[in-house]
């Protein structure tokens, strides 16, 4: 089994993913914060989410700085934008999924950069801690392409130049391709105490079912960081012959054949 772990400083999110012969199986915690952007920069608490979507005949997973958008006096949010959105309309179509998500990362570099350029604008202590020099977004995507199990994952690096100007590294793992296994575990945004976990536990991975062992991980993040990472697990499992919810809140969608889905209510976030 290869181990594959995502640095991710500034997430406020956990999610596990399993993949072997026969399924890949994806779990999420459920608590998304939302950040006011100011002079003064303050949290507007969290809200539950569905961090595990639907797009068209793929599914995909996603932590990070996800949207921009002016808070209303309400509470509720008005978004110029949101990633998620913008995942699941460049995921839908019929062509392959290397060329979908080739296209994806230069859609999301536009998007990222409209946030961090207005994070710097409004709060510049914030933008040096929070987004130079870090991974600011990750996704996973799953599903079956060419009756293969895929499982592939993008981060994006904010670089700032000496001049000023932003650009983004991008990085890239896609199974099968750059795996020596078809045995992979992935984790995305806060996984400091899996990796604690695992450390002393080594054969955890290889004596626990994929289902068993992403909830375990997931609930591992849920109990060290509660500030940032909350219940319910949602837990989603890929076969080459379906997907199944394993466990899921009411927010998560049911698993459609067609890819006209609902579009989930966009948000101004920095998770």
């Amino acid at each position: 089994m290869v181990l594959f772990l995502i640095s991710s400083t500034a997430f406020a999110t956990s999610i596990v993913a399993i993949r072997n012969n026969d399924e890949i199986v994806i779990g999420a915690d459920s608590k998304t914060t939302l950040t006011q952007m100011s002079d003064s920069v303050g949290e507007q608490g969290s809200v539950a989410k569905c961090k595990i979507v639907q797009a068209g005949n793929f599914f995909f997973a996603s932590a990070g700085s996800a949207g921009i958008g002016p808070l209303e006096s309400s509470g509720n949010l008005d978004p110029e934008f949101n990633l998620k959105e913008v995942i699941a309309k460049g995921l839908r179509g019929n062509a392959r999924i290397a060329d979908k998500v080739k296209n994806l990362e230069k859609i999301l570099v536009g998007n990222l950069s409209q946030i961090a350029e207005k994070a710097r604008q409004d709060n510049a202590a914030f933008f040096i801690e929070r987004f130079v020099d870090h991974t600011i977004h990750t996704f996973i995507i799953a599903g079956v392409d060419n009756d293969q199990l895929v499982l592939l994952v993008r981060t994006f690096k904010l670089i700032i130049s000496p001049s000023g100007s932003l650009s983004f590294e991008i990085g890239r793992f896609t199974c099968p391709g750059d795996c020596d296994s078809p045995f992979i575990t992935l984790f995305e945004g806060q996984t400091e105490a899996i990796r604690t976990y695992l450390q002393v536990n080594r054969y955890f991975l290889y004596r626990t079912d994929p289902i068993t062992a992403v909830r375990s991980l997931v609930d591992l993040e849920i109990s060290a960081n509660p500030s940032f990472v909350g219940p319910p697990v949602d837990i989603l499992r890929i076969t080459r012959t379906g997907t199944e919810w394993i466990q899921r809140k009411s927010l998560c969608l049911d698993i459609q054949e067609s890819s006209i889905l609902q579009d989930e209510a966009a948000d101004r976030i920095i998770q």
